[in-house]
């Protein structure tokens, strides 16, 4: 029996670009791969084993790409976002783009912790969730629309485990990150992180009905130990 967590992983938004056009009506960030994922060849990645955890349709060249769902370019399978095909402290980067928010604040704290015995000593975390505040400002400089954000705050709702569970600005990530065991939560930008944008939700901002810009993610990463920012 697939669990819910995996139907959460396995759904998640449907394709982005959907969203966008469909439910959001969002009219900048323009998402790549998604009829059929191509290839995304980032410059810059950290060294060691990477794993892209929850990748979807983002075919990220360098990392280990791996989801519920059976895309051509998944390399790992899985039906568990705690990663239990891989040994502790063997896994030098993991990023995870907009899954967090699929899981309970329970089993997110749990699945953090699990995450966190698979890095290596100078490993990180990369983390991109709907930023709760950036939401509120989207909604108050659209009239107060509650249209304007819904399903970006609660989840595409296209399949009946497609629900975001969990909410969260910069603070209470990185308090949770914090108390899950990780040093120093940074805020990290696409294209500085990977070289390039690599055409996800992380790098999406939302025109609203005042003309405005906003963007929608939060994106923080995180070490295991100090020693590791240090290195990085």
């Amino acid at each position: 029996m697939v669990s819910p967590v995996a139907r959460a992983l396995k759904s998640r938004l449907r394709a982005p670009a959907r969203l966008m056009r469909s439910a959001l009506r969002w009219q900048s960030g323009a998402l790549a791969n998604i009829d059929k994922p191509v290839p995304i060849y980032p410059p810059k990645a950290p060294p060691g084993l990477k794993v892209h955890l929850g990748a979807g349709e983002i075919n990220l060249q360098g990392w280990i790409n791996a989801d519920a769902r059976s895309f051509d370019h998944i390399h790992e399978s899985t039906d568990s976002l705690q990663l239990n095909s891989f040994s502790e402290r063997a896994i030098s980067a993991i990023y995870m783009c907009h899954v967090l928010e699929h899981t309970s604040f329970e089993v997110s704290r749990n699945l953090l912790v699990a995450l966190h015995r698979k890095l290596s000593t100078e490993g990180c975390i990369i983390i991109s969730v709907p930023d709760f505040d950036s939401l509120v400002s989207i909604y108050t400089a659209s009239g107060n629309d509650l249209e304007s954000v819904k399903y970006a705050l609660m989840g595409g709702q296209g399949y009946e485990y497609n629900f975001h569970r969990s909410v969260y600005n910069r603070s209470s990530l990185s308090k949770l990150l914090v108390e899950c065991g990780y040093v120093d939560p940074t805020a990290w930008e696409p294209e500085s992180e990977f070289g390039r944008d690599v055409g996800d939700w992380s790098s999406v901002s939302v025109k609203t009905s005042g003309k405005q810009l906003v963007p929608l993610s939060l994106n923080l990463k995180a070490w295991k130990t100090a020693n590791g920012h240090r290195a990085g």
